[in-house]
């Protein structure tokens, strides 16, 4: 008689396919990038610096709501605060912007005569009085 190997145990099943990795960098950037944009928009020395950083975040922040949209990211609202505060910082620094042009070229005069007061001063109470000067011109006009 011829015997029957014995049954081989089942082999195990297939290990699941690891779960697909978060492309969540370019929300986060947005993020980021639109936060220090907005920051930077509001002082008027680094308001220059805000308008490219903020279409930075603007456009890093279509691209995290896109990979969100296709489901290869979960933090669509890290993207969508960025596209918001990139969009934000370059309206507020372009206004800011504005008005600092208008303010200097409305008192250009006031500016130039402060100019030369400094120059013409030899201490620190002449310089005072420079910026006394140049104070109540700016609040006459």
């Amino acid at each position: 008689m011829a015997s029957t190997p014995p049954p081989s145990p089942a082999s195990p099943p297939p290990p699941p396919p690891a779960p697909a990795r978060r492309r969540n960098g370019a929300g986060t950037a947005a993020l980021v990038v639109g936060v220090v944009s907005l920051v930077l928009a509001v002082l008027v020395i680094f308001a220059i610096l805000a308008i490219p950083l903020g279409v930075i975040a603007a456009v890093l922040g279509g691209i995290g709501m896109s990979r969100a949209s296709r489901g290869e990211a979960d933090n669509r609202g890290h993207a969508i605060t960025g596209l918001i505060t990139g969009l934000l910082s370059i309206v507020v620094a372009i206004a800011i912007g504005i008005t600092f042009i208008g303010l200097i070229t409305e008192h250009q005069s006031d500016l130039r005569k402060f100019g030369t007061c400094m120059n013409d001063s030899d201490n620190d109470t002449d310089r005072a009085a420079c910026f006394r000067r140049l104070g109540d011109q700016l609040d006459e006009n």
